[in-house]
């Protein structure tokens, strides 16, 4: 459903309900927050490195509280885009596989890069749909995850995917991830994708921060992440306030939702 809309981009919130069909019993499994911006369509619609948005209808019904909550979470997301937008990716060496010589468990030992170019079954209006990057991003992201773990993981979180800029029909898109933090059952991924036009320039275009667990192996505790430099160390510890603020709203909505269990 829309829950906010702002001049020129709406906020749309899912709820992913999963149900028995023999028993009838439903359960909330997940939840998501997405932001959409309105381009123009057809002949409207000019290549550049940016998009000219055209207005969202002003979404009518909210209450007082509901408007302020709305334009908070707006405020919200808009200064992490401009910070992440200015944020600098680690000096990793971009490397399809890792070298042999490279210490297990480090970050150059599970870092991933795979490569992609823009197809029109991609696109809409000649620019990438998100949810191409999206599963390209956590492609890239199990990879370097399983990689540290040496067994089987799935995406257990994903922190807000911020697109900065839009992709073309027959660029190439890179995507880069590697582990910033371990705890004994989890792996945060950090993973960022980079497009090259004809042109040659590389343009930042999305990051984010994906939480991996491991599956089977039940009690086999995930070998922790082996830091070599002050920045690694630094990345850690702001990967460890990630996951303690994770696991806080975790319990907090599995609290919520015990009273949501539809019989």
């Amino acid at each position: 459903a829309v829950t906010y809309t702002s001049p020129h981009s709406m906020e749309v919130t899912v709820d992913v309900w999963a149900e028995n069909v023999r028993t009838g019993t439903r359960r909330h499994t997940n939840t998501a927050t997405l932001w959409y911006v309105a381009v123009p369509t057809g002949g409207e619609c000019k290549f550049s490195d940016k998009l000219n948005p055209v207005s969202v209808p002003h979404l009518k019904g909210l209450s007082v509280e509901e408007q302020q909550n709305g334009q908070e979470r707006y405020e919200k997301q808009k200064r992490e885009r401009l910070a992440l937008n200015e944020k600098r990716r680690p000096n990793i060496e971009l490397s399809y596989y890792p070298h042999p010589d490279v210490e297990r468990h480090t970050i150059l030992a599970s870092q991933s890069t795979l490569a992609s170019i823009v197809l029109q079954s991609d696109c809409i209006n000649n620019y990438v749909v998100g949810g191409t990057l999206m599963k390209m991003m956590d492609n890239t992201v199990v990879i370097c995850a399983i990689r540290h773990c040496r067994t089987y993981v799935v995406t257990a979180c994903i922190n807000a995917i911020n697109f900065l800029k839009p992709v073309r029909n027959g660029e190439v898109m890179f995507f880069t991830a590697w582990p910033t933090f371990t705890s004994n059952r989890s792996i945060e991924v950090e993973v960022t994708c980079e497009a090259e036009g004809p042109h040659g320039r590389s343009q930042r275009i999305a990051s984010a921060y994906f939480t991996c667990v491991v599956i089977g192996d039940q009690g086999v505790p995930i070998v922790p992440l082996k830091l070599q430099t002050e920045e690694e160390r630094q990345r850690f510890e702001e990967g460890k306030k990630r996951y303690i603020t994770r696991k806080g709203q975790k319990h907090t909505q599995d609290r919520h939702m015990e009273g949501h269990i539809v019989e």
